[in-house]
């Protein structure tokens, strides 16, 4: 985790525009792992500001090329990002594409907190407008000082993008299984969360 921490200040210090607009900081750098039967063990990094939840940083491989995403809940933007691996891992500005608004009817349930053997456990539902159950997770869960929820919400549950769910107290959740709301059996696995420091601006 070292690296990849000394990676993004590298990123930090040589991502270069002579002007600015939209700032973005980010405290909390992600990895983690996630199943599906079609798609097992896939490795995400993502990044996070753990007081504001509206945006987050994803960076993925795409071909032969590392890139990154800024989704923006408040904008209804994501600034793409190419980054260049052979040149010291310098962040490049690419474009921002707007994005539709997707707030959904839907409602939340998490049950009471469930341990055994020092383990806590919850179950996390989510309903349609008519209540009927539409997807089930288990979580194995960490409390916390604050809310980081939004960890797994914002890495694992991408239709819930736009909608703000409240959990009945804070936790991190170190590991989920379940089927999602469109019937697929995943899983998800936390493998390490650090600080960082680092600010990204979007240029004009």
């Amino acid at each position: 985790m070292k690296t990849l921490q000394s990676t993004f200040s590298v990123l930090f210090i040589l991502f270069v525009s002579t002007c600015f607009s939209q700032n973005y900081k980010f405290d909390k750098i992600v990895k983690s792992n996630f199943s599906t039967q079609l798609f097992p063990n896939q490795e995400w990094t993502n990044l996070f500001n753990s007081e504001d939840d509206s945006y987050h940083m994803q960076i993925y491989n795409r071909n032969d090329s590392l890139v990154s995403r800024i989704f923006d809940t408040k904008e209804n933007q994501v600034h793409y990002f190419h980054i260049d691996k052979s040149d010291s891992l310098k962040l490049y500005f690419m474009e921002t594409k707007n994005m539709t608004s997707n707030v959904t009817e839907n409602k939340f349930e998490f049950s009471e907190i469930k341990e055994k053997k020092g383990i806590k456990e919850i179950t996390f539902k989510i309903l349609n407008a008519k209540d009927k159950k539409i997807a089930k997770y288990k979580f194995v869960i960490k409390e916390t000082d604050k809310s980081y929820f939004s960890v797994f919400k914002l890495s694992a549950l991408e239709t819930q993008l736009f909608n703000k769910i409240k959990t009945p107290m804070n936790f991190i959740v170190l590991e989920a299984k379940g089927t999602n709301i469109s019937g697929r059996f995943v899983k998800y696995r936390l493998e390490s969360i650090e600080d960082i420091n680092l600010n990204i601006k979007i240029p004009n």
